[in-house]
């Protein structure tokens, strides 16, 4: 009986043949420090890796610069967001009062999106797609695998049991950060300094865990049973609603739609979702507050919030008459950079910060340096650094995201664009609950799946694995 379609890629494994090619084994690694601490001051692995990434494959690679040409509209939008927030960083005199935030991070959020496309479609170029997608995949998978088993640790034993992690969430002596405050209301988020983020990170790597599995994969099933039920139980321990709502549902449409292993998936993620709770309400799993977040919840609809005040956590919409008790903690960080600066308050909170940028600053904004305020959508972030050009360019990124992932639906395999879809879906998604495309560690990984799915394929083009030898074999 021949296998089934959806699965006859598991014959052979298309990565096998490019595993000794240094440039293979270079992605990998690159793609691996997202998951790395800090090294230097306020420098990430992740940033090391990928700004030297795109320098070194510029220069080692430069004969395959023109893989950058499918993804010109993107590139081309996003370096006129990043260009415009640099510049409007040294030529606005900012009449706002508030004070600004760092220099450093919000050129760092600007400029790495545009280091890890460049790296990523000159990756792409000297070694077949289909194998280093799935090599990615693995890495997501495997990272955030770790992450959720981290998290869970830290939910029973507290930071101190785990006394490495502070190194992987801000420079050294930064102060309290996001991720000690996140614990403080039961959420884990393991290596990731922001539950948000953390929840974007799991949404991915649950997207990538449903297409190795479909696609085929070696692994014994027990051992992406296992990496399924961490990813799920980690991103519960985030309690992050990018997660819980937008990832799940993308989840839900990728697992049913699909025929391969999809019982055997659908049973374990409820299982696990179902023995979560039981052993949350019991008080069995860590000091995991899922209790206290549904219960807020819960009066934020029985006291006639709006939708979008109950599903915001607060910040969008209007509350009931009834007054419901405030919004459940919410861990804050401020211009993208790593600590909790001191935060200013606005009457009418980020709908009035905005409001006021676009009253004294409207084309520009503030530029690079931003405000010491929590950016709590992408579309906020872009209106405080870049003003409407900023806006607009996010935009046009998001649109154009939409547009080739719809046209390349004849051109990718189905999985693949399954995958695609589900990425591009979460990156909309995410984008109003926080800054989901210049996020830490987060953000890098979504740009690495982006660029290998959307941004530089070639509608009509079908995947082909490249017969000639890898390069520098």
């Amino acid at each position: 009986m021949s296998a089934r379609p959806e699965v006859a890629t598991a014959a052979a494994d298309p990565a096998a043949t490019w595993r000794g090619s240094p440039t293979f084994r270079w992605a990998v690694v690159a793609v691996a420090c997202v998951f790395g601490p800090y090294v230097v001051g306020g420098l990430r692995t992740e940033q090391l890796a990928l700004y030297g990434s795109a320098a070194v494959a510029v220069v080692l690679l430069r004969r395959h610069l023109g893989a950058l040409r499918p993804g010109w509209p993107v590139l081309a939008a996003w370096a006129v967001y990043a260009g415009t927030a640099a510049v409007a960083a040294f030529v606005v005199d900012s009449e706002l009062g508030w004070g600004t935030g760092s220099l450093v991070a919000g050129l760092d959020n600007a400029f790495l999106p545009l280091a890890t496309m460049t790296a990523v479609a000159l990756w792409g170029s000297a070694l077949p797609r289909e194998a280093l997608l799935r090599a990615v995949c693995w890495v997501v998978v495997v990272g955030m695998s770790v992450n959720a088993a981290l998290a869970l640790l830290t939910s029973y034993v507290g930071f101190d049991g785990v006394p490495l992690l502070p190194r992987f969430w801000a420079a050294g002596g930064s102060g309290t950060t996001v991720a000690e405050l996140a614990a403080g209301s039961g959420r884990y988020s393991g290596l990731f300094n922001q539950p948000a983020e953390a929840g974007v990170a799991y949404s991915l790597a649950v997207f990538c865990l449903v297409f190795l599995v479909r696609t085929g994969t070696r692994a014994p099933r027990w051992s992406w049973l296992v990496a399924w039920a961490l990813l799920i139980l980690g991103g519960l321990l985030t309690l992050s609603k990018i997660f819980i709502v937008v990832g799940v549902l993308l989840t839900a449409w990728l697992v049913l739609t699909g025929r391969a292993h999809r019982v055997v998936l659908t049973v374990t993620a409820i299982g696990t979702v179902l023995a979560s709770g039981v052993l949350g309400v019991a008080g069995w799993l860590g000091s995991w507050g899922a209790s206290v977040q549904l219960q807020w919840y819960v009066d934020s609809v029985r006291y006639g919030d709006s939708l979008s005040y109950t599903l915001s956590a607060g910040r969008f919409g209007t509350a009931g008459d009834g007054h419901p008790p405030a919004p459940p903690p919410e861990p804050k960080a401020t211009e993208g950079g790593e600590g909790v600066p001191e935060e200013f308050q606005v009457p009418g909170g980020l709908v009035e910060v905005a409001r006021e940028v676009v009253q004294h600053h409207p084309w520009f904004g503030v530029g690079a340096r931003g405000l010491p305020v929590s950016y709590d959508s992408t579309w906020l972030e872009a209106v405080i650094v870049a003003g409407v050009v900023g806006v607009l360019c996010l935009l046009a990124v998001h649109v154009l995201l939409l547009v080739r992932w719809i046209r390349l639906r004849h051109t990718l395999p189905r999985e693949e664009w399954r995958l695609a879809g589900a990425v591009v879906l979460l990156a909309l998604g995410a984008s109003l609950g926080m800054p989901a495309l210049t996020g830490n560690r987060e953000s890098s990984l979504m740009w690495v799946l982006l660029s290998l799915l959307v941004v530089f394929r070639v509608v009509g083009e079908r995947g082909r694995e490249r017969d000639q030898e890898p390069p520098w074999r």
